[in-house]
């Protein structure tokens, strides 16, 4: 009797096991993501710079303005429409706006967990979630605080990329089930992408694209021996359809709302404004004109920035390349421990090579690029044979070669242009994930049928990946620990960092109590160089339709037009503050035509200063802060 007890019990502690595992995995991502928020409450954005700019539109619209008129956006309507309702619901408050962006939080770590989840197994499901939440989420690099996603420097980003997410997962989704109405959700999210940035539109324009050319050819040849075209394409023709069906659900309301306001030229406008600005819009001008926009994005020239990045990466593809051959390869022609033992070597050399480089301060940022690219062709390339030989393996292979295009295309700007991986909380997280699971999952595959699983090499990695995410949490939270300084009232209040270590909060409440004081019945402001902040928070809205100065928003708009706007809408109060600009190759505002020392200029002929902070040496004005009033307005 006894033995048959412990074999009745043993199957049931399994059972328990599993289910507390199912329960603890998820627990402990909600308690990361709960003591994340914690930690760093009110804490995340930049006082003056870029995400003020979602607040202000989001504020405009919600009292009738219209955007790409009233309100210049450089990216597509979808998150500035939703802000604008939420405020109408919820109110007007940064409260509002940090809710919703947690919720959009909430949303990409579900799919990222469902994806690398159906990809790979539990392990990768909660490492997805435990590397995105501390390193991408609520990262906080450098003084600027925007390239998070609680305050993004642009909602279009995180709403993009949770677009592109739920594309993917459809995608997977209908892989496995064969239902076309996932076809229809992966609309849906291609919708999404289409109505926020670029980037996220065109990783999943290209993932697309690689599921449905496979998926056809699988279609054709898998009742060979003669190919079934006529009956690919007719599937290809309902998939399309149902791909349609999902986009229209999300652009149409969006067209129609447009539609509404402004008249059919301004709904095909505003609701096609991605591609059309990427295309042949003022953006493609801009960058076509501006040489700053140009070294921006590393069109100023493309060939050696490419040579750049390529030496930079190319050492890391080489030995990661190494890792995958040796963990497929090798062990079929060695003894499994030795094999194991020799790679599990070769991820300590590459662990310690890497935390070398960056004790050393080098930036290892782009070594991603080149690995991601190599490894989405390879997996392209595979799943497209599988799909002409119908191999057993088709469905793994295509899975892994979606997402790795869409993390490498998601990479495409850091190609050419690797200083601006500040932007890298959007377009690195799926690239890193799709590495890592490369690392955990497929590369610890058994090399042989007969060859048992072992863990060794997923545990290592995986503490690897662990110590890596806690270090980068670590530089994370050195800044956020500085941020005491409180800045705005009631639903606005937020914290930034101490006037020693960054001016940017200090301006901003010296020139809110400076209108407060000195023209409390303004009604309308302008503040340069990047100022909107100011308007949002007096609840003043500005005259001139751009939201920001800086040179490289002067030369997507002209320094001409805004000069234009300013003689016809001149401002009852104007705002110049000292800001550093010599990221865009100018000390400071006014140095320069490009600038804007043509509309300083006007500027000092046309008003009178009442209010000064200062002074310094470094701004043109000799002030931290000037305030100026009509001369016409003041008394003699």
């Amino acid at each position: 009797m006894m033995p048959r007890e412990s074999s009745v019990e043993a199957p049931a502690d399994a059972r328990w096991r599993r289910i507390a595992l199912r329960v603890a995995e998820p627990l402990s991502v909600a308690v990361l993501f709960i003591c994340l928020l914690e930690k760093t409450w009110l804490r995340w954005s930049d006082p003056l710079i870029d995400f003020p700019r979602s607040l202000y539109a989001a504020w405009r619209l919600n009292e009738g303005d219209l955007l790409y008129v009233n309100v210049v956006s450089w990216y597509g309507p979808l998150p500035h429409l939703v802000e604008a309702a939420a405020f109408r619901v919820f109110g007007v408050g940064l409260d509002t706006m940090v809710w919703l962006n947690i919720a959009v939080t909430v949303v990409a770590v579900l799919l990222l967990r469902a994806i690398f989840g159906t990809l790979g197994n539990r392990l990768m499901r909660w490492l997805s979630a435990v590397v995105f939440l501390p390193v991408f989420a609520f990262g906080h690099y450098n003084v600027v605080a925007n390239y998070n996603f609680i305050t993004p420097y642009a909602s279009q980003a995180t709403y993009g990329f949770a677009g592109l997410l739920l594309m993917l997962w459809a995608l997977l989704r209908h892989l496995k089930s064969e239902r076309p109405g996932w076809l229809g959700v992966a609309g849906l999210g291609l919708a999404v992408t289409y109505l926020d940035k670029p980037e996220p539109l065109l990783a999943a324009l290209g993932a697309l694209g690689i599921y449905l050319l496979a998926r056809t050819i699988q279609f054709a040849k898998k009742n060979a021996p003669l190919a079934d075209w006529a009956g690919a394409g007719g599937w290809l023709g309902r998939g399309v359809g149902w791909l349609a069906g999902g986009f229209f659900c999300a652009w149409l309301p969006v067209f129609v709302f447009f539609l509404c306001k402004g008249g059919l030229a301004y709904a095909f406008y505003a609701a096609d404004y991605v591609p059309y600005t990427m295309f042949g819009g003022l953006f493609r001008q801009t960058v076509e004109s501006s040489v700053l926009m140009q070294d921006m994005i590393g069109f100023n020239q493309p060939g050696k920035n490419f040579l750049f990045e390529l030496w930079q990466g190319g050492w890391f593809a080489l030995l990661c390349g190494l890792m995958i051959v040796v963990s497929r390869d090798w062990a079929r022609q060695k003894r499994f421990g030795e094999a194991w033992w020799a790679l599990l070597a070769l991820v300590v050399v590459l662990a310690v090579v890497c935390a070398a480089l960056a004790r050393l301060g080098y930036d290892l940022g782009p070594e991603f690029v080149f690995p991601v690219c190599v490894a989405a062709a390879v997996y392209g390339w595979r799943s497209l044979r599988a799909a002409w030989r119908g191999g057993a393996d088709f469905s793994r292979v295509l899975g892994l070669a979606v997402v790795g295009a869409a993390a490498a295309l998601m990479l495409g700007r850091m190609i050419l242009n690797a200083h601006i991986l500040h932007f890298g909380f959007f377009l690195m997280p799926l690239a890193v994930m799709f590495w890592i699971h490369l690392m955990v999952v497929e590369a610890a595959r058994p090399a042989a049928a007969e060859a048992r699983r072992n863990c060794l090499l997923p545990a290592v990695f995986s503490a690897l990946v662990l110590v890596g995410t806690a270090t980068l949490w670590h530089t994370s939270w050195d800044c956020y620990v500085l941020k005491n300084f409180a800045v705005g009232a009631g639903r606005d209040r937020f914290y930034t960092f101490q006037p020693k270590d960054y001016t940017g909060g200090e301006f901003l409440r010296a020139m809110i109590e400076a209108v407060q004081q000195k023209a409390p019945n303004a009604q309308t402001l302008a503040a340069f160089p990047e100022g909107i902040a100011v308007n949002y928070h007096l609840r003043i809205r500005c005259p001139l339709a751009e939201l920001e100065f800086q040179p490289l928003a002067l030369g997507y708009a002209g320094p001409a037009h805004v000069l234009n706007e300013l003689k016809a809408h001149p401002p009852d109060v104007v705002l110049f503050y000292y800001r550093d600009l010599l990221e865009y190759g100018f000390p400071y505002f006014g140095a320069d035509e490009a600038s804007g020392r043509d509309i300083m200029l006007w500027a000092n002929e046309h008003y009178t200063p009442v209010f000064t902070i200062g002074p310094t040496q470094k701004s043109v004005t000799g002030n931290d802060i000037d305030m100026l009033v009509p001369k016409s307005a003041t008394a003699p």
